[in-house]
């Protein structure tokens, strides 16, 4: 590594925290292609003219806005992923990964204990936390496409119902079901989160086939008789006896011959690649019990709940997670 890249990564936290900025004023809603001056934005904004130019040029700097004399002007990566109205919107997240900034000063703190910077509850103890969050969850996937990727890459042949545990904001279930007309999905996940899943499931034109089941998958038995159970993102979230437990009821939850899906970050054996699961890790170890884990773990837990075999599939490029199925 040479030194401009190591000085680079030291002070990555700057563009971070412009970009957060810029969506928590909403400074990108007030871009269009034809430009408006920084005094023009700062108005519509409610923000200070000569501070709102700083971080508009240094948003031009970013390669994020782009600048016509004294005009700023949206870009396509504006227009698509950070305004409010785009149905890719990544705003959203951003918005939930400036709230995590305050985590980030304990980390070494978290490296001393072992013990993670904030309560391990999922965002459930505040509403507008458990809203965030859940928003922020169907705004990376929307942002990605995974769940349209997932939905056309799945074979879900012979599947008659699905069992979504911790769904979120139920983008996967809804899309499998929007793909197949004789699907019929249960989205499982906590009050709080259903809350404001009913919103995106109400939206989605397919309510009439997923079914809302609140419970907590750590303390709960898990409704049973499924031909597939899904996972995203859930066992990172997790300690490993926690994910030993879960594939249990998971195994319990299925038919025979049925199968579960997990989609997660998955590390090679040293857990060092690729990087981004290995980084993830420590954005799991400052607010949860989990980090990401290698294949391996993951198949032994499939196969001492009962599971006769596992296996991972390659996702399509732009995914960045891998799909590890166990077969009951």
């Amino acid at each position: 590594m040479e030194f401009r890249e190591l000085a680079r990564i030291g002070g990555g936290y700057a563009e971070a925290r412009i970009l957060h900025a810029a969506v928590t004023l909403g400074l990108f809603d007030r871009l269009d292609a034809s430009g408006r001056t920084a005094a023009a934005i700062a108005a519509a904004a409610a923000t200070d003219a000569r501070a709102t130019e700083l971080l508009l040029n240094a948003l031009v700097a970013m390669r994020i806005v782009r600048k016509d004399g004294d005009l700023f002007k949206e870009t396509d990566v504006t227009r698509t992923y950070l305004t409010a109205a785009s149905p890719a919107s990544y705003a959203g997240f951003v918005r939930f990964e400036a709230a995590l900034w305050p985590l980030w000063e304990h980390l070494a703190e978290t490296v001393r204990t072992g013990k993670p910077a904030r309560d391990p509850d999922m965002f459930q103890s505040h509403p507008e936390d458990t809203a965030r969050f859940i928003d922020a969850m169907a705004s990376l996937v929307a942002a990605r496409g995974d769940a349209r990727v997932l939905a056309e890459t799945l074979d879900l042949g012979g599947v008659r119902r699905l069992l979504d545990v911790g769904a979120g904001p139920g983008s996967y279930a809804i899309e499998m079901v929007r793909r197949h007309p004789d699907l019929r999905a249960t989205i499982f996940d906590l009050p709080g989160t259903l809350a404001v899943t009913r919103r995106y499931v109400e939206a989605s034109g397919v309510a009439d086939r997923i079914e809302l089941v609140a419970g907590d998958y750590l303390r709960d038995p898990l409704p049973a008789g499924y031909d597939l159970v899904f996972l995203s993102n859930i066992i990172h979230g997790e300690d490993e006896d926690t994910n030993r437990a879960l594939m249990r009821k998971i195994h319990g939850a299925l038919v025979a011959g049925g199968r579960v899906m997990i989609k997660d970050h998955v590390t090679d054996e040293s857990g060092t690649s690729p990087p981004p699961a290995a980084i993830f890790s420590i954005t799991m170890l400052l607010s949860t019990r989990g980090r990401d884990y290698a294949f391996a773990e993951i198949r032994d837990w499939l196969l001492a709940a009962g599971f006769t075999r596992a296996e991972a599939d390659v996702l399509p490029p732009g995914l960045v997670s891998t799909l590890v199925v166990g077969h009951k």
